[in-house]
């Protein structure tokens, strides 16, 4: 099959990396492994959801927050498909719970995010869907996984791909942008001629963002806590659930989202089922009985999800790391190997901005 570029993966900087060449006239193909788009983006619905049910009512698993203030790409992005978003609920006191034999202690000046954090209407998966639809449908090839890249000179590259019923197939490019976690890059695809050891190396000790967490969302039938002048924002010494936000669709049914304290292996120990209980016991604990009957709960570890973590992403890091491309990723193969994903960014790396600029900054490099 021959095609101009081909991306290697369809979170939101490889679909839009594809926008942005399809804006120039350029032919792309996206390969994904996954039989979604949007890779550690996920709002997921109600399991009884109706097609007339409202289309807000959807429940970020991956993230979920942008800030207009600070990131402009995403913020002009959201307003050119005319997307709707509200503002993270706030309003509120703020819960510090100390333990189970502690009673949950209340601050009333309440915890509030400057700037303003946001959130979009259906989940961050309307922006995915938005610039998936604004794609030809052909440009996407799911289910398909890329082992072997190799640069035949000049700016002829072939990528071997294999497909769910593992039949292969070789795709010939001018130029390949891998939109992907660099971990995932230096352990899963194989390069003819191998990539800089040092760049391999420096791909190995970047962490993914967000592959060592897991998050959890409680859904209610109302936002009950507010009407005990709660914010639904919660903080914890003892976990399982160490930060815990208001996740209210804009429509529809209310919500309590947390980070998951305890780590990969822990919570691997614990196992899914005991994991939910106690975390539902702890939102008790902290907001009262209410709280211990949810409609419904999704729980997501990304340490489990093998196209997002490694092994080595199973630790966290201790603060926000430090992401970017190093000199030796730089005009690799001609100039023809480029590489996108919000690791890759050297500025907002971890944040959806960084997964948007760094797309812009490859898109760039491919001329017409």
């Amino acid at each position: 099959m021959q095609t101009h570029v081909v991306i290697i993966g369809a979170g939101l900087s490889g679909l839009y990396s594809a926008y942005l060449l399809e804006q120039k006239g350029i032919k792309a193909t996206v390969i994904e492994a996954r039989d979604r788009v949007g890779g550690r983006i996920i709002s997921m619905p109600l399991s009884d959801s109706k097609d007339d049910q409202s289309k807000y009512q959807r429940y970020d698993l991956g993230p979920s927050w942008f800030w207009p203030e600070m990131h402009p790409v995403i913020t002009q992005l959201i307003e050119h498909f005319d997307l709707e978003a509200f503002p993270q609920y706030q309003t509120g006191a703020h819960v510090f719970d100390r333990g189970r034999n502690v009673p949950p202690q209340r601050y009333d000046l309440g915890m509030t995010s400057s700037p303003q954090s946001m959130r979009l209407a259906g989940g961050m998966q309307s922006l995915v869907e938005k610039l998936s639809n604004a794609i030809k449908p052909e440009t996407i090839q799911l289910n398909t996984v890329v082992t072997h890249i190799k640069h035949n000179g000049d700016k002829r590259i072939s990528i071997l791909t294999k497909n769910e019923k593992e039949l292969t197939e070789t795709l010939q490019a001018s130029h390949v942008i891998l939109a992907m976690p660099p971990r995932l890059i230096a352990s899963s695809i194989e390069f003819t001629p191998a990539l800089p050891s040092k760049l391999k190396q420096h791909f190995a000790n970047t962490m993914t963002w967000m592959a060592a967490h897991a998050k959890l969302v409680a859904v209610y039938p109302e936002a009950f806590w507010r009407e005990d002048g709660l914010s639904g924002s919660a903080s914890s010494q003892t976990g399982p659930l160490v930060e815990v936000h208001d996740a209210s669709a804009i429509e529809g049914k209310a919500a309590l989202f947390g980070f998951v304290g305890p780590n990969a292996a822990a919570r691997k120990t614990a196992g899914r089922d005991t994991l939910i209980q106690v975390s539902v016991d702890q939102l008790a604990h902290i907001f009262g009985e209410k709280a211990a009957k949810p409609l419904e709960v999704f729980l997501i570890d990304w340490s489990d999800e093998s196209l997002t973590a490694t092994q080595q992403d199973h630790i966290g890091a201790a603060s926000h790391p430090v992401y970017g491309l190093p000199s030796s990723a730089q005009d690799l193969w001609q100039g023809s190997l480029l590489f996108a994903g919000t690791e890759t960014a050297n500025n907002d790396g971890g944040y959806l901005e960084g997964a948007l600029t760094a797309a812009k900054t490859a898109a760039d490099r491919i001329k017409s």
